[in-house]
């Protein structure tokens, strides 16, 4: 898997993947209640996940990841953006893990109030958030497990970065980089980190 390694003004790793597409569950009509509760919360996450941030969605679609080719700003030395990134992965693994209990334990509070009339948002939607955060610690767990981890210097990287105010103005950049690394949203999430550089 490739990965785009952009920074906010404020000097955080801004790490872009590709997004892989995630499949809607199907359940026979014979299935259990267990298994229908499974699939409404799967089927949440997959209808909220584009509201979570950023760096949770980055780090749940790592969990797919059998090898990370990592590609960063030319001004800095690949041996410190592989430690500064190890640490970021460290930092979210633990992170994500936290809320991965605190939601599980709110959703599980939350069976109590079943009961009451109307939609039962006191289950469903901590537990889509510790769902979340589940796919995001293991992703994390699972980019620091890899053995096949490169990092490699990519000025279009630094050009991009320059103009993200302006990416029209830099569009044949943001091209090259979705050819060469199998992006096909890259602007639109670009345009995400533009909004931390105002």
């Amino acid at each position: 898997m490739n990965l785009l390694l952009f920074q906010t003004p404020s000097g955080e790793f801004y790490p872009i993947v590709p997004r892989a597409a995630e499949d809607q569950p199907e359940y026979p009509a014979d299935a259990g209640w267990l298994e229908l509760w499974k699939a409404r919360i799967r089927r949440g996450y997959l209808r909220l996940a584009e509201r979570f941030n950023h760096e949770e969605l980055t780090c749940a679609h790592l969990r797919h990841a059998q090898y990370l080719a990592v590609r960063h700003s030319a001004r800095q030395p690949s041996e410190a953006v592989e430690k500064k990134f190890r640490q970021f992965l460290n930092m979210r693994y633990s992170k994500h893990g936290r809320w991965f209990w605190i939601d599980a334990v709110l959703a599980f509070f939350g069976i109590f109030l079943m009961f009451l009339p109307g939609p039962n948002v006191f289950f469903f939607y901590p537990a889509i958030r510790s769902l979340g955060h589940y796919h995001a610690r293991n992703g994390a767990r699972n980019a620091l497990a890899l053995q096949n981890f490169s990092f490699q210097p990519e000025p279009l990287i630094d050009e991009v970065q320059e103009k993200l105010h302006d990416l029209d103005g830099t569009a044949g950049a943001v091209e090259q980089l979705e050819k060469c690394y199998g992006f096909e949203d890259l602007k639109k999430l670009l345009t995400q980190l533009g909004k931390h550089e105002s």
